[in-house]
């Protein structure tokens, strides 16, 4: 049996992240793992945090230091990737693999197995400096912030992953909202060429969904506005892996 709980920009709230983790296990069992879609902020120490790309005001080291100490219990292995808010610095030098603890960052771009399932992923946004050049250029601490033509090639290579996860949307499933012109369109063509079962997605801080041939893609908020910011994967009565709505596990 596989369950797993994805959740949005969790931007360093890692004691709700535990709460809620906590009350899904409760109502559901169990979980085998965490994704999380990118801006996590794992900053384990004020230095770290001085490395996020942002107003100063925003550069909190937030509560993943109780993670690292072992002083807080996510209930589950958390692997994650890399969105446009994070200790990129710290990120690139320890590369993918164990940040700390049962905290692991799967990379840049590529893919891995998490819980029993393929995972294809791509960290970090758009820009045409460094997504559209023919070499890699991240000179400056915001270009670290996006992910390169080179990484997005990686991902295209992909062989039939369960789940997609990136951190901006896929362009045109905006579906009038005032979000309707947001998202890229060559994450949609990763999304049309892979045909995963779902493609996870944050940025936006918005709950939405969308489907794009045989991919259910998932829009999730920011951690702040609850359980829509969280997705679950599990069996159904037949089996057969679901989402299941986390609702009605909602911390007391």
């Amino acid at each position: 049996m596989t369950r797993v709980l994805v959740v949005g920009d969790v931007h360093g709230n890692f004691d709700a992240l535990a709460a809620w983790s906590a009350a899904v296990r409760a109502a559901h069992g169990p979980v085998d793992a965490i994704l999380a879609v990118g801006d996590v902020e794992p900053n384990r120490d004020d230095a770290e945090a001085a490395g996020v790309h942002g107003p100063a005001k925003y550069r909190r080291t937030g509560d993943f230091p109780y993670v690292h100490h072992g002083l807080l219990d996510l209930g589950a292995p958390l692997h994650f990737i890399g969105g446009n808010h994070e200790p990129w610095p710290a990120l690139d030098a320890a590369g993918p693999g164990r940040w700390s603890g049962d905290v692991h960052f799967l990379g840049r771009a590529g893919t891995a197995e998490v819980a029993g399932l393929r995972v294809a992923f791509l960290s970090g946004i758009h820009s045409p400096r460094v997504s559209e050049a023919a070499r890699r250029r991240r000179e400056t601490l915001k270009d670290r912030t996006y992910y390169s033509a080179g990484e997005l090639a990686r991902v295209r290579r992909a062989d039939r992953p369960h789940i997609l996860l990136t951190h901006d949307w896929p362009a045109g499933i905006g579906d009038g909202l005032p979000y309707d012109s947001v998202g890229r369109p060559e994450l949609l063509d990763l999304t049309r060429r892979l045909r995963p079962r779902w493609h996870f997605c944050g940025h936006m801080h918005r709950r939405h969904h969308a489907t794009v041939g045989p991919t259910e893609v998932v829009c999730l908020a920011h951690i702040r506005d609850g359980a829509p910011a969280f997705a679950l994967i599990e069996p159904g009565p037949d089996g057969e892996l679901r989402l299941a709505p986390v609702e009605a596990a909602a911390p007391a």
